[in-house]
Formats: C-alpha cells, structure tokens, sequence
C-alpha cells in the first residue's frame, strides 16, 4: 500500500524491473519493504513493475537506486512520470 505524502503535489511513476530469475522472490520481498512503492505484475523470468509515489523527482531518483542497490536486480528502468498537482484544468 501507498504511504499519503505530505505535498500537494505527487509524482507518479512506474519502473520495469529486470532481476536474476532465481533472485525474484528476495528480489521482491526487500522492493515491497520500501515506503510508497507498490509491485503489479510479476512474472518468474525475473520482470516486475514498481508503481512509485514521490513528492519530487530527486524522491525518484533516491527509489530508483535504492532498488538498483537490492542484491539479485539487473535493472530499474523508468518507463512513466506524471505529476499531479491535485487541480484540474478547464
């Protein structure tokens, strides 16, 4: 589940995570364990996507490498960035 940040405006993102087939689920238990990130679509070749929820791009930044840092990923590539600031235009 996804943390409520404290800024009105949130940046959204997804990564593609590439990990060692064998490495998976340690890879995907350690992702699960980091705040404002969520895990869709796993698949046992050692794929995933990471759904992200920062405050800013340096918030980005800081997941992307803390999930290149788990043992066993190969790669965490950004696929989606939106950021919404909660108003709608007209």
């Amino acid at each position: 589940m996804l943390k409520a940040l404290d800024s009105d405006q949130v940046h959204i993102s997804s990564l593609v995570i590439h990990c060692l087939p064998g490495k998976l689920e340690q890879v995907l238990d350690r992702v699960k364990q980091l705040e404002t990130v969520e895990i869709h679509a796993p698949d046992p070749a050692g794929k995933f996507i990471a759904l992200l929820e920062t405050e800013n791009e340096q918030g980005i930044l800081y997941m992307i490498d803390q999930i290149q840092a788990v043992n066993g990923v190969v790669s965490a590539t950004l696929v989606y960035h939106e950021i919404d600031d909660g108003m709608e235009e007209s």
